[in-house]
């Protein structure tokens, strides 16, 4: 799978072997000249470069020769050209020039010096301060209603596409670059789609579940991945991890977003705040804000301590308790993250899951991705007619758990997942009480087919 499938159009593309070899001191349209390479992307290399005519320094991105020969790359990249030009916002990369150097397609742009957003989280060892999120994250939210304005939706918004312009009073400046992805109205477009079917564009830690469907989309999934932008600025990481693309697509699909993994010495997150991330990654479009202005106008509410004491009054009977995800135990932020269900978007069953010990091979995170797929959302505890206990190796644990619960009257429906089980160890947990046993390795479709059993027995 690519990570990058971008729209545009173009003149009569290069024929092949047409396009020149990029090099330090190439000459483009006689005025840019190339200078260090700054960075490469899956479309093109961006040059520091220099104006002839003006002395000044440029920014300027070259499509990479091997792609220029096909109709559809060429077409996507000069999209891209047009797509930002359009746009004239202080919190957006200006471009200024694009053309074809004998076949070398190429983008002139305003030159930034600073880092990205993805460099300057990488950077840090513990969350910023909350000024610092609003400061970051109010100029992405202005620029995205700037684009959307125009009709552009961005497609590949990620830490990695924000830069933080370092200005010459020391000041700080938010700008979002590239907009290879991006879709618009183009009425100079004639030359048909560019998506195919099936096609899957974009990054994964920050595509929406529509994308990852491979489906149309529209301004709402720029909120879904400034959603994830704000997770990882909050926790240094974002909401849904994994060792394969395919892995996090499937937790983008299925998965509620996990609570926030903070430190305990860490600055209190306001509710307000809170809300508007789980709003921002709703699973569905029409769950998140309405558009850009609407979410920038909740972030500034949220991080104001005056506008959120008039929204959440402080006397007592009158504070919200906030979603699950808010009021979930210490626990869930061990390593594997446990979802949590958000109010608007139930599944169509619940269970609960009590961890006695974190060992390989137990309830990990493709296991609840495969339970969330078939409509079983897992959350923290067992306050759920259903409970998934992963044991371990400890059978004896399990054991008094169960025997507990059963002391105290009614209590849910165990299936107990154990490592090392034999024939003795499994007739302890029945007799203790379980409902049923699975062995380690928890796959998730063992773990689905038997919650799905004791959900149908009713045991």
């Amino acid at each position: 799978m690519s990570e990058r499938e971008v729209d545009s159009t173009i003149p009569s593309p290069a024929s092949p072997g047409r396009a020149a070899s990029v090099t330090p001191g190439l000459v483009l349209a006689g005025r840019y000249r190339l200078g260090a390479l700054l960075g490469a992307g899956g479309m093109g290399s961006v040059y520091r470069g220099e104006h002839l005519t003006l002395g000044v320094p440029i920014a300027v991105k070259v499509m990479h020769p091997h792609l220029a020969t096909n109709p559809d790359h060429a077409r996507r990249f000069q999209r891209e050209a047009r797509a930002t030009s359009q746009l004239s916002h202080p919190h957006i990369v200006r471009v200024l020039d694009a053309g074809d150097e004998k076949g070398l397609f190429y983008i002139v742009m305003e030159y930034l010096t600073g880092q990205s957003l993805e460099a300057w989280i990488e950077a840090h060892s513990a969350p910023p301060p909350l000024r610092e999120v609003g400061a970051i994250a109010g100029p992405i939210l202005s620029a995205l209603e700037a684009a959307h304005a125009a009709g552009i939706v961005h497609r590949d918004l990620k830490p990695e596409n924000v830069f933080l312009q370092s200005e010459s009073d020391g000041r700080r400046t938010v700008k979002v670059v590239d907009f290879g992805l991006a879709h618009f109205d183009d009425a100079r477009d004639t030359g048909g789609t560019l998506t195919q079917a099936d096609m899957v564009a974009g990054t994964p830690h920050y595509m929406s579940p529509e994308q990852c469907h491979s489906l149309a989309v529209e301004f709402p999934a720029d909120l879904y991945s400034f959603g994830c932008i704000l997770t990882d600025l909050l926790q240094l990481q974002p909401p849904f991890r994994g060792g394969k693309p395919i892995e996090v697509i499937t937790q983008q699909l299925f998965l509620p977003p996990p609570p926030l993994a903070r430190p305990r010495d860490a600055e209190p997150v306001p509710p307000l705040l809170e809300r508007l991330r789980l709003d921002l990654l709703a699973k569905a479009p029409a769950g998140r804000p309405a558009n850009a202005r609407v979410a920038r106008e909740r972030l500034e509410e949220a991080l104001s301590p005056e506008a959120t004491a008039l929204r959440l009054p402080a006397r007592k009977g009158d504070e919200p308790l906030g979603s699950r995800a808010e009021r979930v135990p210490e626990w869930t932020h061990q390593a594997i993250p446990i979802a949590a269900t958000g109010p608007s978007e139930p599944l169509g069953h619940q269970v609960g899951l009590v961890r006695l010990a974190q060992v390989e091979g137990g309830v990990e995170t493709e296991a609840i991705t495969g339970l969330a797929a078939q409509g079983i959302a897992v959350v923290p505890g067992d306050d759920a007619k259903v409970v998934v206990l992963d044991a371990g190796p400890d059978v004896d644990a399990a054991k008094a758990w169960l025997e507990a619960r059963r002391a105290g009257g009614d209590g849910p429906r165990v299936l107990v997942c154990v490592s090392n089980l034999g024939a003795a160890r499994m007739n302890v947990l029945i007799g203790a009480g379980a409902a049923d046993v699975l062995p380690y390795p928890v796959t998730a479709d063992t773990l689905a087919r038997k919650v799905l059993r004791i959900l149908r027995r009713g045991r």
